[in-house]
């Protein structure tokens, strides 16, 4: 890990973190807008939930093992909804950590939201 450039904890040095938490969490903002256009209230899926942000990915990319301590952890502390915006390689199901960790969490009575990929050209990182 390299110091300089990313934290050893939650928070993110690139907002990627800071984005994907505030779809699911958002508080109010108004006036929002894109580029002028679409003017309004923005928030996140439930501006008045708590938040828990765990951290998977580093500078040196994301691995499988950091993504199953988190599901683990997350389970472990009790949350009720896991959402996720990690993307990789498509392997099998079987080999896949973040399928494994959803499927832990979800038997477990645990919503988990995933990415359906994460590697376009507007990913800061994955």
């Amino acid at each position: 890990m390299n110091e300089t450039t990313e934290f050893r904890s939650p928070r993110d040095s690139d907002g990627h973190g800071t984005h994907t938490a505030s779809i699911s969490a958002g508080h109010y903002v108004f006036p929002a807008s894109t580029l002028g256009y679409a003017r309004g209230i923005a928030a996140g899926m439930a501006p008045k939930a708590r938040l828990a942000a765990y951290k998977v990915c580093w500078n040196s990319g994301c691995y499988d093992s950091d993504i199953l301590a988190a599901f683990d952890t997350t389970v472990a502390d009790g949350v009720d909804v896991i959402s996720l915006s990690v993307g990789g390689v498509v392997v099998p199901y079987y080999l896949d950590a973040i399928a494994i960790g959803a499927f832990r969490a979800i038997d477990r009575g645990i919503f988990v939201s995933a990415s359906a990929g994460n590697g376009g050209t507007a990913c800061l990182r994955w």
